[in-house]
């Protein structure tokens, strides 16, 4: 039987100084047992920043204050690095690649990685989800500023430089390498978040970490569990209502939970909106009846990939999909915000907090 106890820790302005702190806790846990009394303290450390374009929201464990800050450090230096890295907005080894369209570029390792599954998943998904997708989501700028609608001819050229089919990643005596088509651009918006994820409870695990909550702007990475025996639990939005308001939640250990959905990023014009997830064939934000798609995996990578192209293929297509990848788990949510399908290896860990909302299992062999 465990009891827990949230408590200020005094010293806590002074331990996080040079961290963006919400608040700093010490969680203590008293285990009772027949012949003796023991006693284990565990602070919590919660922090937010802003990188990547988005909200960083971590909350980290550990048996010392300083040990908790140490491992809050390693995830902001890693976000950092993985920014700086990544980023197709500022000088990165990602963007290089991009000026140098046509040519053979040494990329890090991770890059290479990132991008072998990201090339994976196109296939799989026959382009649903397309890393390839820079001159279209250069073009629109949705969630950027853009607020127009691109002419015909505009769409029509961007069109032409999709293709990820032409992209190449090798390795040389050690180093990596990558090579886009001439004039191409790659966006790697689609999966970055998933992966980079992925590496930071990867490098926690590593430093001691056992459990942690980070979320990089939706894409939630439940590490461990949140107490012995009790997994984390992870909201699922109603896209129509406040954020904090779900139509479901989700129970979470040592796995990905993230959603896609244009309810966030988009912008109207002439009465009708525009999302930011584009179609690679028409060039237009994609056409689906799907409200959000959320994907339950241990690879974040995939994850965020997948969430991207299910949203992208519509209802049908998507369920079709799912029955062909029984290791893909997904809740689907309809866009008339009542329908939900949900994997059958999900039924024991989702719980629908909208009574409006109808779920069906689906059942993939």
């Amino acid at each position: 039987m465990f009891a827990r106890k949230i408590f200020w820790l005094a010293a806590a302005a002074a331990l996080c100084a040079s961290l963006p702190v919400l608040s700093i806790h010490a969680a203590e846990t008293a285990a009772a047992a027949e012949s003796e009394q023991q006693e284990a303290k565990e602070y919590e450390l919660d922090t937010t920043t802003f990188h990547m374009g988005t909200v960083v929201q971590i909350k980290v464990f550990g048996k010392t204050p300083e040990e908790t800050k140490r491992f809050a450090q390693i995830v902001e230096d890693e976000v950092v690095r993985f920014d700086d890295m990544m980023s197709v907005h500022k000088d990165s080894p990602l963007n290089n690649v991009n000026k140098h369209a046509g040519e053979k570029v040494e990329v890090t390792p991770e890059i290479a990685e990132m991008t072998r599954e990201a090339l994976t998943i196109a296939d799989m998904t026959h382009s649903a989800f397309e890393p390839m997708i820079g001159p279209l989501v250069n073009l629109w700028k949705i969630g950027f500023g853009g607020d127009h609608v691109p002419s015909d001819e505009a769409i029509k050229e961007a069109i032409r430089r999709v293709d990820h089919r032409h992209v190449r990643v090798t390795e040389e005596s050690g180093k990596w390498f990558m090579q886009i088509g001439r004039d191409q651009n790659v966006d790697m918006g689609a999966i970055a978040k998933g992966y980079i994820g992925q590496k930071l409870a990867e490098k926690l695990k590593a430093a001691g970490a056992t459990h942690a909550l980070l979320d990089l702007g939706g894409n939630i990475v439940a590490m461990g569990e949140k107490y012995p025996g009790t997994p984390w639990r992870i909201g699922l939005q109603s896209p129509d209502k406040s954020r904090g308001a779900y139509f479901a939640v989700v129970a979470a250990s040592d796995t990905n939970v993230i959603t896609s959905g244009a309810y966030e990023r988009n912008f109207e014009k002439n009465g009708h909106r525009y999302g930011h997830i584009l179609s690679p064939t028409t060039g237009q934000p994609v056409a689906t009846d799907i409200a959000s798609v959320t994907i339950v995996d241990k690879n974040g990578a995939r994850a965020y990939a997948l969430c991207t192209a299910l949203f992208a293929m519509g209802w049908e297509k998507a369920e079709a999909f799912l029955l062909a990848h029984p290791d893909v788990h997904a809740v689907l949510l309809k866009d008339n915000l009542k329908d939900v399908l949900v994997s059958e290896a999900l039924r024991d860990k989702i719980q629908p907090y909208d009574p409006e909302v109808s779920i069906r299992l689906l059942k993939q062999s």
